[in-house]
């Protein structure tokens, strides 16, 4: 409700018990502290397309992690996948990796449309070293050890 009636400038003097002109120095610092990041990611990204080895593919998975995937009329990272004659895995890869770019080492950018939340990462990496797993890698590495020594 605060929002609505107080500046931004207010909340924060508020808030943080400072002076309105230290919450305005404080506000004024947070906004080019914002722009310096977008220009450091921005940097990144046209970085990465400039020395990419699949141009055609980062430009869509890095739509996709926008959420701007439908502009081309895509409905899923398949479709993608086929129409550039790639896996969709890879464009998955792609998608996730421009994503963590994007969100600069937190979790506020994260557009879900066309994959997973970031946080069902950590869900499957927990799968992937499961008991079971771990003991059907186990086993193939004790048989396969066993026919090398039996030849």
């Amino acid at each position: 409700m605060a929002a609505l009636i107080d500046t931004r400038e207010e909340i924060i003097a508020d808030e943080l018990g400072v002076t309105l002109a230290q919450a305005k120095r404080i506000t004024q610092y947070a906004d080019d502290l914002a722009r310096r990041n977008q220009a450091e990611t921005l940097a990144k990204v046209i970085a990465l397309l400039l020395s990419g080895k699949n141009l055609p593919v980062m430009v869509h998975s890095l739509a996709i992690a926008f959420g701007l995937d439908e502009l081309n009329g895509a409905h899923s990272q398949s479709e993608i996948a086929r129409q550039l004659g790639v896996t969709r895995a890879l464009v998955s890869h792609y998608v996730i990796g421009w994503r963590d770019i994007l969100a600069g080492g937190i979790g506020a950018f994260d557009c879900t449309k066309f994959r997973k939340q970031n946080s069902s990462r950590e869900i499957y990496r927990d799968k992937a070293k499961s008991e079971t797993i771990t003991h059907k890698k186990n086993e193939y590495k004790r048989v396969s050890e066993l026919q090398t020594n039996h030849h």
